[in-house]
Order: C-alpha cells, then sequence, then structure tokens
C-alpha cells in the first residue's frame, strides 16, 4: 500500500494496524513475484512516511508494536532486518523478513481482539 492510498483510508476511519497489515501483505506479494531486488516497488515501503501506525502514532506512544516490544520506531521488529537486506540486496532475507513482520503484525492483531496470542493449529496438534 503507498502513502496516499493509506491516508486516504486513515482519513475514512480505516483501523491503522488492519491498513499496516495490509501494507505488508502487499509487500510479501511483490517479493513473491519478482527475481531481484531491482525490481522491489520502493513505494510499498517508505518506512515511517507509508506506515498508518507511525501515522496516527507519530511518537509512538499508544502505538500496538510498541507496547508489545516495547521498542520505539519498530526496532523490536523485522523491520531493521528488511532495511538491512534491502540496502545489501539480499532478496531471501527481504522475503523472509517480510513474511515474520507480517506475521508479528497478524497476531498482534488477534491478540488486540482475543486477548491471546495466536497458537497455530499444527502447535495445537502437537500439544495435543
Amino acid at each position: 500500500m503507498k502513502r496516499e492510498e493509506m491516508l486516504r483510508r486513515l482519513e475514512k476511519g480505516e483501523d491503522p494496524l488492519d491498513l499496516s497489515i495490509q501494507k505488508w501483505q502487499d509487500i510479501v506479494d511483490c517479493l513473491q513475484k519478482i527475481r531481484s531486488v531491482q525490481e522491489f516497488d520502493e513505494d510499498l515501503e517508505q518506512g515511517r512516511d507509508n506506515c498508518a501506525l507511525c501515522e496516527t502514532f507519530p511518537d509512538c506512544k499508544g502505538c500496538p508494536v510498541y507496547e508489545k516490544t516495547g521498542y520505539p520506531y519498530c526496532a523490536g521488529t523485522e523491520c531493521p532486518r528488511f532495511h538491512t537486506a534491502w540496502l545489501g540486496g539480499d532478496l531471501w532475507t527481504m522475503r523472509d523478513a517480510a513474511e515474520k513482520e507480517l506475521n508479528f503484525l497478524r497476531n498482534l492483531q488477534h491478540e488486540q481482539i482475543y486477548g491471546s496470542p495466536k497458537v497455530s493449529e499444527s502447535y495445537k496438534k502437537r500439544k495435543g
């Protein structure tokens, strides 16, 4: 999701966490289709400039990511690893970090809705 769309959807009252999840889903989808870092659509990830959570919580206070990790500016997430991989031209690590960031945000949303982390079905089956 690009900045203009994110801002328009925030103005309409959409949930910033939902929009951040959509942004990272768009990034994951893009990364699955490309064969080199040079093909990555840079407009999809502009850090704070196209993050609905950062737009809503510019100083991180009240941000669910900050509240979960205790680190400002998403330092406790996969975002720094994603950006390091991007700068280093490492497409595999970009994919891995983006998928982990997306899963982190989805689990965070699940916790907000249900009050507990999401447990995968395979984990439930092992624990029995």
